[in-house]
């Protein structure tokens, strides 16, 4: 085998995935990588160069180290492989002589720690690149944030791990505040749009979102804004139909015609106002006609119906003055009228002379009212009509009891009173005339013989006992007497006498 060999090194690969694969130099002028070949084949490039290369650099250099310092041959003049920068990306930092082992320490702290600026650093470009769109929007200030990513490799490779940690950093910190300006520019967009859409300004809403979906194309308020923008041509038409309704007072029309446009958007600025006011004039023309309706209802003498009109007035309305001076009226107008029925009634059957049902007719009058005048004097005098035709009945039927003196001058005194009753009916007269015939036929006593044994007690009725005689002559007026004969030993015995 030859003494002379060549120290093996490792490909130098950058670290941020802005250069392209390949060969490079650890200088400024090394070239970023092309992202499109993916994020998955540039992190395990870096795998492979950072922790399977150095490992197997260093299993192949020690031989190669002996093999110089060994064998039969001179040994070579060539100095033992150092270890190049790059071949140091990842794993163990290369020890350097002479530093003491604190020092190597923080160089591999310092190494950790700008690969964690590193990883943040990828995963904000992921979520700019693949979530946010970043290309159409903050395609330089992305762009810049990569450049110092670009530094930060040149310095991880020239092993300046602090300079690479700030270099990471300041990309990162640009990324953070690219990811910001993006969420600010997507809120502001989409408020633009919902400005737009509430003044029915279709171009600026589709202006708007779609620059919103430019930033969040996954964003379910973009969608939904295009929609929305998409169906404002009509909403507009519609929305002015319903006015145009609204002030023709056409309020079936219109509720008709905002329910449209609430299927369509019911976020339209405007619609819940416009529902609120067809509503209310639906509320209005209701009322109205129920109010119309309670007074015709109430002037056809209808006073259910009307009643109820206003009722159901007062529930759209409770309060409502119309309303409550219609229940009023309709209470009056009701006691009127049937006061007036009672009281026709009532005429007629005191007309017709039946004054027990004239007499109960206006008791219901005055149940109405008590002070209702005509009612007291009518049922005060149906009441004395029936009494005193209760009594000439009496008379008529039975003139034989005045005979006796007191019912002959009770029967005199109701005839005095019937004659003063008025009306004076057809029945009522003729009663009053019978009774006075009556009365006249009673009024003239008949001289009456009574003949007895002479042995016999005779006691005859209204008159008194007159005691045993022959023969007696008595003056008597006209009637039914009892006469009543008894004696010792024999039984009582009563004759009429007429």
């Amino acid at each position: 085998m030859s003494d002379d060999f060549s120290p093996i090194r490792p490909k130098q690969v950058p670290l941020s995935h802005t250069e392209p694969a390949g060969e490079t130099t650890a200088g400024p002028g090394a070239s970023l990588i092309t992202w499109a070949l993916g994020l998955l084949l540039a992190l395990g490039l870096l795998a492979g160069v950072f922790y399977l290369l150095p490992a197997w650099l260093e299993s192949t250099a020690a031989p190669i180290a002996g093999a110089r310092s060994g064998g039969n041959g001179p040994a070579s003049s060539t100095p033992a492989a150092t270890p190049d920068p790059a071949g140091e990306a990842q794993g163990q930092v290369a020890e350097q002589p002479g530093l003491p082992p604190y020092q190597q320490l923080q160089r591999q702290q310092a190494r950790e720690q700008a690969q964690k600026e590193l990883a943040r650093f990828v995963e904000l470009q992921i979520e700019l690149e693949e979530n946010m769109q970043v290309g159409a929007w903050g395609n330089d200030d992305f762009d810049r944030a990569k450049e110092l990513a670009a530094a930060g490799d040149e310095a991880f490779l020239r092993e300046q791990f602090q300079a690479s940690i700030d270099s990471y950093r300041a990309a990162t910190e640009a990324l953070s505040a690219l990811i910001e300006r993006g969420r600010n520019l997507l809120e502001q967009t989409l408020e633009e749009g919902e400005a737009a859409l509430a003044a029915r300004d279709q171009a600026r809403a589709v202006q708007a979102f779609e620059l919103a979906g430019t930033i969040a194309p996954e964003d379910p308020r973009v969608a939904d804004g295009q929609a929305r923008a998409a169906r404002l041509p009509r909403i507009s038409e519609l929305m002015r139909q319903g006015r145009n309704q609204e002030l023709a007072e056409d309020w079936t029309a219109a509720s008709a015609t905002y329910a449209e446009v609430r299927d369509l958007d019911a976020q339209t600025r405007g619609l819940q106002e416009a529902l609120a006011r067809v509503a209310e004039g639906e509320r209005r023309q209701r009322l109205q006609a129920l109010l119309s309706e309670g007074f015709t209802r109430l002037d056809q003498g209808r006073f259910d119906a009307a009643r109820k009109a206003f009722r159901d007035a007062l529930a759209l309305d409770p309060g409502n003055a119309v309303a409550d001076g219609g229940l009023e009226q309709v209470a009056k107008r009701a006691v009127v009228t049937r006061v007036t029925a009672l009281q026709q009634e009532a005429a007629q059957a005191a007309a017709e002379e039946r004054w027990q049902d004239a007499a109960a007719l206006y008791a219901e009058v005055l149940e109405v009212d008590e002070t209702i005048a005509f009612a007291r004097a009518g049922r005060a005098n149906a009441l004395a009509q029936q009494r005193v035709a209760a009594a000439l009945g009496k008379i008529i039927q039975s003139p034989d009891r005045l005979s006796s003196d007191r019912l002959y001058q009770e029967a005199r005194e109701i005839l005095a009173r019937a004659e003063t009753l008025e009306p004076r009916g057809r029945k009522l007269a003729s009663r009053i005339e019978d009774v006075r015939a009556i009365l006249q036929t009673y009024a003239e006593p008949v001289p009456v013989v009574l003949r007895s044994d002479n042995q016999t007690e005779i006691t005859v009725s209204t008159v008194g006992t007159l005691g045993s005689f022959t023969e007696k002559r008595l003056e008597l007026r006209p009637g039914a007497y009892t006469v009543v004969g008894s004696r010792d030993g024999c039984r009582a015995r009563r004759e009429p006498n007429g």
